[in-house]
C-alpha cells in the first residue's frame, strides 16, 4: 500500500488544493491512501469524509496538523481536533487517546517550527524522515539517523500544499484497506520511504502566489 501521510487543502489556509481536487488527484495517480492534514483543524479530512465516505480505490485517514508548544506534529486516525499550544507531550497523549499516532513533521526544520529544534526527544509514535519540501535534504538525514537510532517507524510524504506536490514522497507498507490496519502497519514499523524533492520552480510559484494574496 502506498499512502502520502501529509497532504494541506485549502482549509489550512496556505494551501491551494480544494478537497475535492486532492481526492481526485491521488486516485488519478494511484494513492492508495491519503491524510489530509491541515494546520489545527480537522476540516479538511472532515469534508473529504462526508462528501467522498468510503472508496473502493482510496482510503482517506482523518488528519491534522497541531502547532503544539515546541512544534509541529501530525496527528493521524483522530476523529476530534486536538487543541493548539500545549505541550508536545500533552499532544501526543490526547492523540493516543483517540487511537491514533502522533507523527513528527519535518522535525528538524527549524523556520517550519520542526519538533526537534527546539526539544531535543519526546517519544513520537512516527517521525517523518522523507518530506519532499526540502532543498539539500541535511533535515531529512537528520531525522532518519534520529529514527534509526531511536528505532521509530519512518514516514515520507510530501507535505503538499498544491496539486502537482502529491505524491512526491510516500510511504510504503503492508496493510489492508482500512484507517486501522494503516495505523497498525505504522506503529509495527515494517515501512519504506521514497520520492523526490518538490520541484524548486513549484515551491517558489507557491511562494509567490502566497505573497500576491497577501497583497
Amino acid at each position: 500500500m502506498i499512502i502520502d501521510p501529509h497532504i494541506h487543502s485549502t482549509y489550512s489556509g496556505d494551501s491551494t488544493a480544494t478537497v475535492k481536487d486532492i481526492v481526485k488527484h491521488s486516485r488519478k495517480i494511484g494513492l492508495d491512501a491519503i491524510a489530509i492534514a491541515d494546520h489545527d483543524s480537522l476540516k479538511g479530512s472532515e469534508a473529504a469524509l462526508k462528501e467522498f465516505g468510503r472508496m473502493d480505490d482510496l482510503v482517506i485517514i482523518p488528519a491534522m496538523e497541531v502547532s503544539t508548544t515546541k512544534g509541529h506534529i501530525v496527528a493521524l486516525g483522530i476523529s476530534e481536533e486536538i487543541p493548539k499550544k500545549i505541550s508536545p507531550e500533552e499532544t501526543i497523549e490526547l492523540i493516543r487517546v483517540q487511537g491514533g499516532i502522533a507523527v513528527a513533521a519535518h522535525p528538524f526544520v527549524a523556520y517550519r517550527d520542526g519538533l526537534f529544534t527546539n526539544v531535543k526527544y519526546v517519544e513520537v509514535d512516527a517521525m517523518e524522515t522523507l518530506n519532499s519540501r526540502y532543498i539539500f535534504g541535511y533535515s531529512n538525514w537528520r531525522a532518519k539517523k534520529l529514527a534509526e537510532e531511536k528505532n521509530v517507524p519512518q514516514i515520507g510524504s510530501s507535505d503538499a500544499h498544491f496539486l502537482g506536490a502529491i505524491g512526491s514522497c510516500v510511504t510504503e507498507l503492508e496493510a489492508d484497506f482500512s484507517v486501522d490496519s494503516i495505523i497498525n502497519g505504522i506503529l509495527a514499523g515494517k515501512t519504506s520511504v521514497y520520492g523526490d524533492r518538490t520541484p524548486l520552480p513549484l515551491i517558489l510559484k507557491e511562494v509567490i502566489n502566497k505573497k500576491i494574496r497577501r497583497i
